[in-house]
């Protein structure tokens, strides 16, 4: 029995390295494979008969025949429309999905509203119904998705598939069997499980602003902060999971603010527009032409972010001198993500990557000036361009770099 495993086990390892090989090269002949593997031909024919049955693989034409005028042979060519892979974000107020080919390309995508604190079960039917959706949507057979990655804003045990605590959902409670309930709405697809944070990491790995680096963190500020860690290729969590809870890191404890999570000065209160929209106001006496309350009065609170972010790429004082106080605590946020983790790229994601070109090389002279000036630190700082797709595009991609794996 040891030896039949061994065996189906093997054969296992074999398959993988053959589809991935054909995944990464393009097309092959079975000549082109042999060359490349320790296996017979009547074996690799074996395999390759495997994936076209499930329709991985395809034959895309035929080579050229040998010296002896031979057979030509079959020309064989990874199918990227072979398999599909879904990936669904769960934010304060939405749920956003969407479904990619093998190649992690955009098949179909969609949104659904989620109200506040939104009831467990009825997040769970709108689950359903945004899976129904792309299926219906890309008129694809339910057997062809290979996965379903689901992230969500908290602490979540990968390994378990359980949300221990969501802050948006509190009504939930804690220690929530979320994969195995999705699990019993739609049963027969893998169904994987893990913070948001991770998922965009993964998706400026694969697609985006990090795609030929090995140790790299992904910073999403908007309404709350969090990062995403890869370190020498691998995807970190933790151990009590809270990697990349870098947001309530203490950087300033003599700030009045008080965070979402009760203490004072976390790094995610010190640069979030919240206190932003609070220095425009404090400040706003000594600038009376700023170009920020034309029309509007002195409403700090009808301000968009955009409007400030506008307004700072355009040199009004106000808005310059806000900012320069969320670039000094930006940098020193990130300075200490360097020292913690040494990354090779820190990816900006969410809301400040409006704020501009600007406001990003502002960000990189500072720095470098916060702690170790005196020792080099290349870490470059760079704006994601997958804007708010990161996320569910890192799940669906996350899928597939584990089914091939």
């Amino acid at each position: 029995m040891a030896t039949l495993g061994k065996q189906k086990i093997l054969k296992q390892i074999n398959r993988k390295h053959i589809l991935n090989l054909l995944r990464s090269s393009g097309e092959l002949s079975v000549s082109d494979i042999s060359a490349q593997v320790n296996l017979s031909k009547p074996t690799i024919m074996k395999i390759m008969k495997y994936y076209m049955d499930k329709g991985y693989l395809i034959i895309s034409g035929k080579g050229s025949s040998t010296e002896e005028g031979g057979k030509k042979p079959n020309i064989f060519k990874f199918n990227a429309n072979g398999g599909y892979a879904m990936g669904m974000i769960i934010t304060a107020n939405k749920l956003k999905s969407v479904l990619t080919n093998l190649k992690g390309a955009t098949i179909s995508s969609t949104n659904i509203n989620l109200a506040s604190n939104e009831d467990l079960e009825s997040v769970l039917d709108k689950i359903l119904s945004s899976y129904n959706t792309l299926v219906s949507d890309s008129r694809i057979a339910p057997v062809k998705i290979i996965g379903l990655a689901i992230g969500i804003y908290g602490i979540t045990d990968y390994h378990k598939g359980i949300v221990l605590y969501s802050p948006h959902f509190p009504s939930w409670g804690k220690n929530i069997q979320f994969s195995q309930k999705v699990k019993k709405k739609i049963p027969n697809v893998p169904v994987i499980l893990d913070n948001n944070s991770r998922f965009q990491v993964f998706a400026e790995k694969a697609l985006g602003a990090a795609l030929s680096e090995h140790n790299i963190v992904s910073v999403m500020a908007g309404k709350g902060l969090s990062a995403g860690v890869i370190l020498e290729d691998e995807l970190k969590r933790g151990h009590n999971y809270l990697m990349g809870e870098v947001g309530h890191m203490v950087i300033n404890p003599l700030e009045p603010m008080v965070c979402a999570c009760g203490a004072k000065g976390c790094f995610e209160v010190m640069v979030s527009i919240a206190r932003l929209k609070k220095l425009i106001d404090d400040k706003k006496s000594s600038y009376p032409d700023s170009s920020l309350f034309n029309g509007s009065g002195e409403d700090v609170q009808s301000l968009s972010a955009a409007d400030i972010f506008t307004a700072y790429e355009t040199g009004d004082s106000l808005a310059s001198d806000a900012m320069k106080d969320i670039e000094n605590w930006f940098a020193v946020g990130l300075s200490n993500i360097i020292l913690i983790y040494d990354p090779q790229v820190i990816v900006l994601q969410g809301i400040f990557v409006k704020a501009g070109e600007t406001f990003l090389s502002h960000l990189k002279k500072k720095v470098g000036n916060v702690s170790l000036s005196s020792v080099k630190k290349d870490t470059k700082i760079r704006f994601s361009e997958l804007g708010d797709m990161a996320g569910v595009l890192g799940a669906a991609t996350f899928v597939i770099n584990m089914f091939f794996k």
